[in-house]
């Protein structure tokens, strides 16, 4: 028995699977999988068949040495981390928000122990972490992904890489995941900044009280409740985060 196999074909699957590694890889979408290397890679590869095969994804020019192969391989590992900052700096907008949150509230304090990453993690960022990658994939934000993905390879072939390296599209990205952040918990701040200031008056009149201890309980309470209150509202927010992805990924291969 005699098996014919296609040079092209098995280098236009490795360079494919090279891009949705460092993609998958770098993103926070499938962090939850950290521990399942297996199941990642097995994913992988098979997305790449399905690319190739199902979408005619092909090479421009064959590299047949050793050098050029590598080269090759090492534009897909940037493309493919280019592609994937956009999607870290999209939910990296949750974790900012988080964070300010905890610090401002008092969370920031203490830390709760995350048995996936086996580290501790603020209460607020984890829970926004969470509810971000939840609504990602109830808003079928994982099918317009794998479309992109597929428009990616459409405008940058396997092997070809960027014409000129897109340094605005990556600032504006990152400047995106401070302003978003913020938009997500602007009211919960501007509650937090009203019980500071009201804490602070309280300090004026009675400074024989112990403002620092009287306040965490205080503070916590109001960030709890007025997030509760809000989280409803952060659809429209959540939007335009994701559309960011998508944006900048249409900046990066226009």
């Amino acid at each position: 028995m005699v098996m014919n196999l296609d040079f092209a074909w098995l280098i236009a699957v490795f360079l494919v699977s090279l891009r949705l590694g460092a993609l998958f890889v770098m993103s926070p979408i499938l962090s939850s999988l950290s521990g399942m290397i297996a199941i990642r890679v097995l994913f992988t590869v098979a997305l790449s068949l399905a690319l190739v095969l199902g979408f005619g994804v092909r090479l421009n020019t064959i590299p047949t040495a050793l050098g050029s192969l590598i080269v090759a391989a090492l534009v897909e590992l940037i493309v493919g981390a280019t592609l994937a900052f956009g999607v870290s700096a999209a939910f990296g907008a949750f974790s900012v928000a988080g964070k300010v949150l905890d610090i401002q509230s008092g969370f920031g304090i203490g830390n709760v122990f995350d048995p996936v990453t086996r580290a501790g993690s603020p209460l607020f960022a984890t829970m926004l972490n969470l509810l971000a990658v939840v609504v990602f994939f109830g808003m079928d934000g994982h099918h317009a992904l794998l479309r992109g993905v597929a428009f990616s390879f459409q405008q940058v072939p396997p092997g070809t890489g960027f014409t000129a390296f897109p340094i605005e599209a990556v600032i504006r990205q990152f400047g995106a995941m401070f302003s978003l952040g913020v938009a997500l918990i602007a009211p919960v701040m501007f509650c937090l900044f009203l019980v500071e200031a009201g804490l602070s008056m309280v300090s004026r009149v009675l400074p024989q009280m112990n403002v620092f201890m009287v306040g965490i309980p205080v503070k916590l309470f109001a960030g709890i409740a007025m997030f509760a209150l809000t989280v409803g509202y952060l659809g429209p927010v959540m939007g335009r985060v994701y559309a960011s992805i998508f944006n900048y990924w249409e900046q990066v291969l226009g």
